[in-house]
């Protein structure tokens, strides 16, 4: 949302990596360590791109039911504006927002700006 990438990354990557460890595929990661290089077959002993590749943390994500780091500010700023546009409380925030004449469900964004009435704005009318 509004912190820049270089600050969210650590924390993306963490979230990546306990989903790995909570609900990845535990056999499959014990399984590389089992056995020395030179207990493996002759053809298997060099170590190639695939011992080291992670598992992938897409499928986690939508098999555990949770959102990614970055879907949460989404997620949250669109819940906010619906329950500021439907109950119309705090009147302030409700005020600053430009409900369009035609169509009452589309938000007008007056001027790009780096703050929540303009960020919640693109993101409503996006979804």
């Amino acid at each position: 949302g509004g912190a820049p990438l270089c600050k969210t990354s650590k924390i993306w990557i963490s979230q990546k990596r306990c989903l790995r460890i909570l609900f990845g595929d535990k056999e499959a990661y014990l399984d590389k360590f089992r056995t020395a290089a030179r207990a493996r077959p002759i053809n298997n002993q060099l170590l190639g791109e695939d011992f080291y590749r992670r598992e992938h943390t897409k499928p986690l994500f939508k098999q555990q039911n949770i959102l990614a780091l970055r879907n949460l500010y989404t997620y949250y700023t669109y819940m906010e504006l619906f329950k500021i546009l439907k109950l119309r409380d705090p009147i302030t925030m409700f005020e600053q927002f430009t409900i369009s004449h035609r169509k009452s469900t589309l938000l007008i964004n007056k001027a790009p700006a780096d703050n929540f009435v303009s960020r919640s704005t693109k993101i409503w009318t996006t979804i």
